[in-house]
């Protein structure tokens, strides 16, 4: 009898807890303000597209899985040359708003990037296929779908891989890593079906 109590209360808490989860689709896009950390490159405007899923999973959470196209790299600070790295993201980003009456939300998570393009083949003859990031941001979105949102993305993988290739013979310190750093500042729109 103990065990019949304990499957219908563990059933109608299940019911009640998934009953209220959401799940809205939406795209995201923007501009990319990036550059590369440890150089003297100017930065440079680009950027994104993106599409995802908000999962509504409590009032103050939503967890959102991402694909993001993003355009990045820098500007040359002594000639017109722009380096270009180009990739596709998966993101994890996690929403919590902590006021139910505003739509502020506070947004940070992980993401991964695959290199898809890049201009640096004549300069350099291999970049990494892989960026990790970690990002963190607000985003304000308003009751009928639409959102705006700034983030600051940072990338955790040298550029040319220092700090995962083995067989790289520089010290991989930090302050001799090249990393990407992005601010991305943009609109999101949530459909209702």
């Amino acid at each position: 009898m103990k065990k019949l109590i304990l499957v219908f209360a563990f059933i109608t808490l299940s019911t009640t807890v998934f009953s209220q989860v959401t799940i809205r689709p939406g795209v995201r896009a923007g501009a990319n303000i990036s550059n590369f950390t440890n150089t003297e490159h100017d930065s440079k405007t680009d950027l994104y597209i993106g599409a995802f899923a908000a999962i509504k999973l409590a009032d103050f959470y939503t967890l959102q899985p991402e694909i993001n196209y993003s355009r990045q790299g820098a500007k040359s600070k002594f000639s017109s040359h722009k380096y270009e790295i180009n990739y596709v993201g998966i993101t994890l980003a996690n929403k919590f708003s902590p006021f139910k009456e505003i739509g502020l939300n506070f947004i940070l998570g992980p993401s991964i990037n695959i290199k898809v393009s890049d201009n640096f083949n004549d300069y350099y003859d291999d970049l990494e296929g892989f960026d990790f990031l970690l990002f963190g941001g607000l985003g304000y979105e308003f009751p009928f779908g639409l959102g705006i949102e700034a983030r600051y993305n940072i990338g955790l993988i040298d550029i040319f891989g220092g700090n995962v290739n083995a067989e790289y013979e520089e010290d991989t310190n930090i302050d001799n890593l090249i990393l990407n750093k992005v601010f991305q500042i943009g609109a999101t729109y949530k459909f209702d079906f």
